[in-house]
C-alpha cells in the first residue's frame, strides 16, 4: 500500500496513525496537494489527499472511508471502531466532533493563509474559531481513562489527538493545555506510541505552511 499526502494534513496523519496501530505495512508518499499537484494527480485524479493506493492498484480517498476499510484487515477485537451497540454510537459521536473541529481549523487556516488580507472575512474566521472551540469543549468534557472507550484506543482518540495537536500549533493562544487539560493529557499519552510520534509533522513543513514562524521550537 501507498499512502499519499503529507503528515501536515491531519486527515493523512489520521490514516497513517491507523496503519501503524493496526500494524499494516505501507509506503508513505508525502506529496503535497497544493505544492505538488501533478505528482498527487498521478495517484489521485481529484488531487485530494489522503489517498491510499492498494496493492492491486485500486485507489481509496476520504480518510473516513479509508480507516473503515483498514479495520477489515484485523480481527474484531483489534479494530479501532466498535462493531456495534452503544460503544460504536459513542465513538461515532466523538469522531464526529473531532472531525468537525479539524474541518473548522482547516477553514480558518485557509481563510488566513490563502485569501489575500484585503479580502479576508473576519466574521468567518471568528465563526470557525467559535465552532472549533465548542467542539473541543465537548471532547474535553468526555473522560478518557485512559482512552475514550476505556482500555483500548479507538478512532475517537486518533482523530481527537490529530485535531487538538494541529489546532495547538496553529492557534496556541486559545488551544492549549490550560484551556483543554484533558485533551492535552490525551495527546501526551498518545505521543508515547510510535504511531503518533512517527507521524508528527516536521517543523520545516509547518514553517513552509505558514502555521509557525521560523523561530518556532517544537
Amino acid at each position: 500500500m501507498q499512502l499519499i499526502g503529507p503528515w501536515l494534513s491531519g486527515y493523512t496523519r489520521r490514516v497513517g496513525v491507523t496503519l501503524h496501530l493496526l500494524n499494516i505495512p505501507f509506503e508513505h508518499v508525502p506529496y503535497h496537494a497544493y505544492q505538488q499537484r501533478d505528482r498527487v494527480r498521478a495517484f489521485s485524479p481529484m488531487m485530494r489527499v489522503p489517498a491510499l493506493q492498494l496493492d492491486d492498484g485500486q485507489l481509496l480517498i476520504d480518510s473516513g472511508a479509508i480507516v473503515d476499510y483498514l479495520d477489515s484487515f484485523v480481527p474484531s477485537a483489534q479494530r479501532l471502531m466498535p462493531d456495534g451497540g452503544a460503544a460504536r454510537v459513542h465513538a461515532m459521536q466523538l469522531v464526529g466532533y473531532a472531525t468537525a473541529c479539524y474541518d473548522k481549523l482547516a477553514r480558518y487556516c485557509d481563510e488566513l493563509m490563502l485569501r489575500p488580507e484585503a479580502y479576508r472575512l473576519p466574521h468567518l474566521q471568528a465563526g470557525y474559531e467559535e465552532q472549533m472551540l465548542i467542539g473541543f469543549d465537548v471532547l474535553n468534557a468526555a473522560r478518557a481513562e485512559p482512552w475514550f472507550l476505556g482500555s483500548s484506543i479507538s478512532q475517537a482518540d486518533v482523530m481527537t489527538v490529530v485535531a487538538f495537536q494541529s489546532a495547538a500549533v496553529a492557534m496556541p493562544r486559545t488551544v492549549n493545555s490550560d484551556a483543554f487539560p484533558r485533551l492535552a493529557a490525551l495527546a501526551q499519552r498518545a505521543m508515547q506510541m510510535p504511531a503518533f510520534s512517527l507521524t508528527l509533522p516536521d517543523v520545516r513543513d509547518l514553517q513552509a505552511s505558514g502555521l509557525v514562524s521560523e523561530d518556532h521550537r517544537a
